[in-house]
């Protein structure tokens, strides 16, 4: 039988990587406790065989997987939202020689834009997140678009209530990444069976009652490969094998305007965010592992110096939320006037007072540190192989 992810898993992998590969939220929901975890700089082993001791449990339903309890702290529900799945070639069951001779299911063209579930509450209410978040932009302008009411919306309810989660890309002129949509729209993806596992592609669902994701037929994995080389104008596509393995495969033309090509990948500014941005599976995906070795141990220098970093924040922002309910009683006022100094004070304040941005903001304070090529040059000497001169003047 498939291995299903669970609240106990789930809860024992962030309590393994210590709330950093993997980590959780809690949110309370019209009265709800939702709680919702997500992955941050994980690689291949984190998916594959991230407990040792524990080999049947996997990381790859750890992005966005969420779960609502009723008031009396039972588990309501749990939803899923979409696998952990990398390109053609990138890790190593994804290498061609591995998949080139398995039985195609579907082709779907990547819609780009961001992914979008929803969900529901004991009290019947719905509502949509993206993969760690309830408030952000995009969830707010799906629901704005779900609460339109029509058969969009009893679509949704029907196959929530079914026992599905309907996964979404939303799209907009304003959401785009590279690909241009001339007004916000929900496309379907799929959906998601809760209890199984099973993903069923938009195109196979009967009345979806909106635009979906469109099917590519009549190709081969060799036709596709390509395909990727001379078209232009699409981002990719997602290949789902019979035995349920998920690939992605991008274009060239994507590659090329996203800057996504190995003259940069010398770059540590370069790295840094796209490391950061959760972007790098493009990056590597287009090096061979024997030709460009050095490119390899180029991109394990900078991702080595940024995690050191990640990790000197995250201790001592727990260090200054310790500080703050134990020392100051969660007052206000006493802690920021003798604490304001200390390393990492601004982003304490955020995970003190807007938890749910903490992740987003630590991101843009290390991208925003290493944006010159020169910073970032220094951070990666000094972090891949910290010392505490060094450590004191990042800190400030």
């Amino acid at each position: 039988m498939k291995y299903s992810i669970t609240y106990k898993d789930a809860l024992k992998l962030v309590k393994e990587y210590k709330d950093f590969n993997f980590s959780k939220t809690e949110y309370m929901l019209s009265g709800y406790k939702v709680v919702t975890f997500s992955y941050f700089l994980c690689e291949f082993k984190h998916f594959n065989a991230p407990l040792k001791e524990l080999p049947k449990i996997k990381g790859y339903d750890m992005r966005g997987v969420t779960f609502v309890f009723n008031k009396d702290g039972s588990l309501f529900k749990r939803f899923l939202m979409l696998s952990k799945f990398f390109n053609l070639d990138q890790v190593e069951n994804t290498q061609y020689n591995i998949v080139k001779d398995k039985k195609i299911k579907s082709i779907t063209e990547k819609e780009d834009g961001s992914l979008i579930a929803f969900m529901y509450l004991p009290d019947d209410t719905i509502f949509a997140k993206t993969i760690g978040s309830f408030n952000n932009e995009q969830s707010v302008a799906a629901m704005k678009i779900l609460n339109k009411g029509g058969k969009l919306r009893t679509f949704i309810s029907a196959m929530l209530y079914k026992g599905y989660t309907p996964l979404f890309e939303y799209v907009s002129w304003d959401n785009r990444i590279v690909l241009k949509y001339s007004k916000p729209e929900l496309r379907l993806i799929g959906i998601r069976n809760n209890k199984n596992g099973e993903f069923i592609p938009g195109f196979k669902v009967e009345n979806p009652e909106c635009q979906v994701a469109k099917e590519v037929t009549n190709v081969t994995l060799d036709n596709l490969i390509e395909k990727s080389k001379v078209e232009e104008d699409r981002e990719g596509w997602v290949v789902e094998f019979e035995d349920g393995q998920m690939i992605k495969i991008k274009t060239d033309w994507y590659f090329n305007l996203h800057g996504i090509r190995t003259t940069n990948i010398f770059r540590e500014d370069f790295v840094i965010r796209n490391y950061l941005e959760e972007k790098l599976d493009d990056v590597i995906s287009q090096l061979d592992e024997k030709e460009d070795e050095d490119a390899f141990k180029f991109v394990d220098r900078v991702k080595l110096a940024v995690d050191a970093k990640i990790k000197d924040i995250d201790k001592h922002v727990v260090k200054l939320k310790k500080v703050y309910k134990k020392e100051y009683d969660s007052t206000w006022h006493y802690y920021a006037k003798f604490n304001n100094k200390e390393p990492y004070f601004g982003l304490s304040v955020i995970a003190i007072q807007r938890p749910n941005e903490y992740n987003k903001r630590k991101i843009e304070f290390v991208i925003n540190k290493t944006k010159h090529l020169k910073k970032a040059k220094f951070f990666v000497d000094k972090w891949s192989g910290t010392n505490d001169e060094s450590i004191n003047k990042w800190n400030k």
